[in-house]
């Protein structure tokens, strides 16, 4: 979920430090609603059509204005109609400023916590809290703040506008990068799966179960096993055999990549040759398939993406990675329809319209930083957004107005190798 101003960064806080309220009811006064009764609630809580906007969905006792207050009231009077109430109109615009389209479920738990604010906050103007100095430099940090977050968010909405010729011109200027491949992969593991912990944990529940030493009989060894026991292996030892066997293993699955792609590219069926690999590293369960869809470049991982120039019928040289050995074989090849495309470009120009419209704000200005003052700054403890400052001590810092580097080009995006053979691409 996007936290978009230090308001909703606060109430989350409270979420994580348990200021939540009980489950939801229906009446304040009544015990908090079973899990069912919860689900109903949080179902029919966007039907809210039977309540007015000027009517009253939390009231506060006890907690409200004191100068209007004694304008009206005084006395015992005057406590006992002290009241903060909170229309439907009023907390629905609370909840739309904080994130629009907030589902009822999050409603519902900012009116259980929006409620404790206003009571601490009534205190803490009771206290004159609000004329500390450090305090108003931490709203007057706050607004900067919010309101960098809102011009990011009103360049947003601005970028993501992008006129449908601008898309059909990048799909046109870009054509290579939609060039795609069906592609079919085979992947053999580096490492055979140990079976030492299956083996061990089948045994022991193939095993009777055993009495205790003490109520073994004590039986003399015959004169034959009556030998002395060999010394058990050092630590050093263990670590010796262990890399020994790993290595045996990975010179193992090496001939067996070396094999299977030779099979490859002899025409084998490639579903059968991966069920083979997996068997060969004491894989169990049932293998991935091969046929891994028509992918473009930017689909491909990096050090992948020649296989994309061999001719259909082509099988790849043997792609080495951390986790194992790659081959892959080229079906056929395309061009991917600008319909299937046009998501991904209009992110794309979406992007690089955010960064080009940050970008030209920001070079408005020029800003210099005295490093004599500032050389040490970001290793001392305790400043905002420093390692080691305290997550609840200090002010968090605003996040960067623009967003994450993308390509303007999706070729030139890219990718490391899965760890495992990611999911086939439909």
């Amino acid at each position: 979920m996007q936290l978009r101003s230090l308001a909703v960064l606060l109430l989350f806080c409270s979420f994580a430090v348990g200021q939540a309220a009980p489950n939801p009811s229906t009446k304040p006064a009544e015990k908090p609603a079973s899990a069912s009764e919860a689900d109903k609630i949080v179902k029919t809580a966007d039907d809210s059509s039977s309540v007015a906007p000027s009517a009253a969905v939390i009231t506060i006792d006890g907690v409200c204005d004191t100068a209007a207050r004694s304008k009206t009231t005084s006395g015992a009077k005057s406590k006992a109609a002290c009241k903060t109430v909170i229309t439907r109109a009023q907390f629905e615009d609370l909840a739309s400023a904080l994130q629009p389209n907030m589902n009822p479920a999050m409603k519902k738990r900012l009116a259980d916590v929006y409620p404790k604010m206003l009571v601490m906050a009534h205190e803490a103007r009771k206290r004159g809290l609000e004329n500390d100095p450090k305090y108003k430099q931490v709203v007057r940090f706050a607004q900067l703040q919010i309101l960098s977050q809102e011009l990011s968010k009103a360049l947003k909405e601005e970028s993501d506008k992008v006129p449908e010729v601008e898309i059909e011109k990048y799909y046109k200027d870009n054509s290579s990068a939609f060039q795609q491949a069906e592609l079919k992969r085979l992947f053999v593991p580096k490492d055979k799966q140990s079976e030492s912990a299956d083996a061990a944990e089948d045994a022991d529940e193939s095993q009777p179960e055993q009495k205790p030493a003490t109520q073994a009989k004590s039986e003399p060894k015959p004169p034959e096993l009556q030998k002395t026991a060999e010394p058990q292996k050092t630590a050093e030892q263990q670590k010796a055999d262990a890399e020994a066997r790993k290595k045996a293993d990975e010179e193992a699955m090496k001939k067996e990549a070396d094999t299977l792609h030779r099979r490859a590219a002899a025409g084998e069926d490639f579903d059968k040759l991966q069920k083979e690999a997996f068997d060969a590293a004491s894989i169990k369960g049932t293998p991935p398939s091969t046929s891994i869809g028509k992918l473009t470049a930017n689909e491909v991982p990096i050090n992948h993406r020649a296989v994309l120039d061999l001719k259909p019928g082509d099988v790849s040289a043997i792609i080495t990675e951390a986790n194992g050995y790659y081959v892959y074989k080229v079906v056929g090849k395309g061009t991917k329809p600008l319909d299937q495309a046009r998501d991904q470009i209009r992110t794309t120009l979406a992007q690089q319209k955010m960064q080009d419209s940050v970008q030209k704000i920001q070079d408005q200005a020029k800003t210099s930083l005295n490093e004599a003052y500032f050389a040490a700054s970001p290793n001392m403890p305790g400043m905002p957004g420093a390692p080691g400052a305290s997550s609840s001590g200090g002010m968090r810092m605003p996040s960067s107005a623009t967003p994450p580097a993308s390509s303007a080009k999706p070729a030139e995006s890219g990718q490391t190798a899965p760890a495992t053979p990611p999911a086939p691409h439909n």
